[in-house]
């Protein structure tokens, strides 16, 4: 699997994450300690646990790009080649204009079946022609 730049500074900043609260107690020694009636309290180890969250979101965020990425790219080839298709089967039927022999049903869809013996029926990519009803038949099973 090919993780994107997103994906990477998102590991990255998990790693960073993880080598802070490793070093927590040696980092807790540099910093200046607070006074007595100061609020303010650094602590290394929440601050390494947010990084470390913070990171696996990025990371996961663009694994979710990249992958949503691809599904467009499927599908938006899937449409234009089904366009294409249309194009292709529109452009050929006035020329034939094939007698229809008998409508009816297979499997919940509705098929035309021509003179010649081929079949024109309804699948879930749309209406397409088979040379035979056997064949439309198996196609849809």
């Amino acid at each position: 699997m090919t993780l994107d730049k997103v994906s990477w500074a998102g590991l990255m900043i998990v790693a960073f994450g993880w080598a802070l609260l490793f070093s927590a107690p040696q980092a807790a020694d540099l910093l200046p300690r607070p006074a007595e009636d100061s609020p303010a309290h650094l602590d290394v180890a929440s601050i390494a646990f947010c990084i470390i969250l913070s990171g696996f979101g990025i990371a996961i965020l663009g694994a979710l790009q990249t992958g949503f990425g691809a599904l467009n790219k499927f599908f938006g080839s899937a449409l234009e080649r089904r366009s294409g298709h249309q194009e292709n089967l529109s452009s050929h039927r006035p020329a034939q204009q094939k007698k229809i022999v008998e409508r009816g049903w297979v499997k919940n869809r509705a098929y035309i079946l021509y003179m010649d013996g081929s079949v024109e029926i309804e699948t879930l990519l749309g209406r397409r022609i088979f040379p035979s009803l056997q064949e439309a038949q198996e196609f849809i099973a």
